[in-house]
């Protein structure tokens, strides 16, 4: 895959992301958040809470989960894709390093916490991030 392909599959997956995120931070807000409600369910498969309403810490916790994957969202389209266009190896390490410490944090605490089928859409998430990261070669020019 060139370096233009990988920065063109990682801007459209800090878009997806970005979408997310806004889905995600309508938690707080109980007239507007059956998304938020969706993908919570959702990680915590089945499905069988969409009439539930979401409690204070879930909709405070879900507002910080949010902002932040909106922050990496701009991290990858911002500062990640166009190292990937130059073949920085040192920001592309670096963004692989992060992500994988955010997929170990976020899976054993998913996974403490008794929701382990969080670790399958994270792998998602991850995987997602990874494919057009993994396997650039350093640019030297």
């Amino acid at each position: 895959m060139s370096l233009h392909a990988r920065a063109k599959f990682l801007f459209v997956v800090s878009i997806i992301f970005g979408l997310y995120s806004f889905l995600w931070g309508l938690a707080p807000f109980p007239t507007v958040n059956f998304p938020a409600r969706l993908i919570l369910d959702a990680a915590d498969w089945p499905i069988d809470n969409l009439s539930t309403e979401l409690d204070r810490n879930t909709m405070f916790l879900s507002a910080i989960g949010a902002g932040l994957l909106r922050a990496i969202s701009i991290f990858l389209g911002k500062i990640v894709v166009p190292a990937v266009k130059e073949g920085n190896k040192s920001i592309i390490n670096a963004t692989i390093l992060a992500m994988s410490v955010w997929y170990t944090i976020d899976g054993i605490g998913s996974i403490a916490a008794g929701v382990s089928q969080n670790v399958i859409f994270n792998s998602i998430y991850l995987v997602l991030v990874l494919i057009p990261l993994v396997g650039i070669k350093e640019n030297k020019t």
